[in-house]
């Protein structure tokens, strides 16, 4: 399946239980992040060889290996980015990163089309992010293009009680095969505001 473009990401937050219970889409609304680009990696297990007979006799290679989504995103809003990242919210409004960071588990849905311009998707099923930096950095002449941000998501198998158990990544090359993989996901949870701040984090 070769992809072309990069429609929207839809990131689903889930409580202690579970449940996704927040849902944050990216696709380039005005003030509300847009999308750039990503890359999962990490889908094949590292094969392991037996041999046998002086020779090669046997491959062992199922499951997945280390799965990781690098996401660019640009112009993220920052209650946004306090929710997926688990930031401490203050009664000021002020967010911190620090020992009371604890980001929450997420699924992530990344849409895009087929060469024949077919909607399309991948859904990682559960996982974190992270942000390893932020960078400041001056302006120049004729040079203020924002860059986007980069966010890592360090994805696990799935424990939804669901067809989805078990798995880490699912793969919808079909309008309808990506509206159920949707419907897996987040099922009916609507969308949250943007500027919506993390309140499992927010404390005085």
């Amino acid at each position: 399946m070769t992809l072309v473009g990069f429609k929207r990401a839809t990131i689903g937050v889930f409580d202690e239980t579970g449940k996704v219970v927040g849902k944050h889409v990216i696709e380039g609304k005005t003030n509300e992040g847009a999308t750039t680009e990503a890359e999962i990696n990490g889908l094949a297990a590292e094969a392991t060889k037996a041999y046998g007979s002086d020779v090669a006799y046997y491959v062992s290679q199922s499951g997945t290996g280390d799965v990781k989504v690098n996401l660019g995103i640009l112009d993220l809003p920052a209650g946004v980015e306090d929710s997926i990242l688990g930031l401490f919210v203050a009664t000021s409004g002020l967010s911190y990163f620090g020992e009371k960071t604890n980001a929450p588990y997420c699924n992530l849905l990344l849409e895009s089309t087929t060469l024949s311009g077919e909607p399309c998707g991948l859904g990682v099923l559960k996982g974190k992010f992270s942000k390893e930096s932020i960078k400041v950095k001056s302006r120049e002449d004729g040079k203020d293009a924002p860059e986007a941000e980069s966010l890592v998501f360090s994805a696990i198998e799935s424990d939804a009680e669901n067809e989805t158990k078990g798995n880490v990544v699912g793969k919808a090359p079909t309008k309808e095969l990506l509206t159920k993989l949707s419907d897996l996901m987040f099922g009916s949870t609507p969308v949250s505001k943007s500027t919506e701040k993390n309140v499992a984090q927010t404390k005085g």
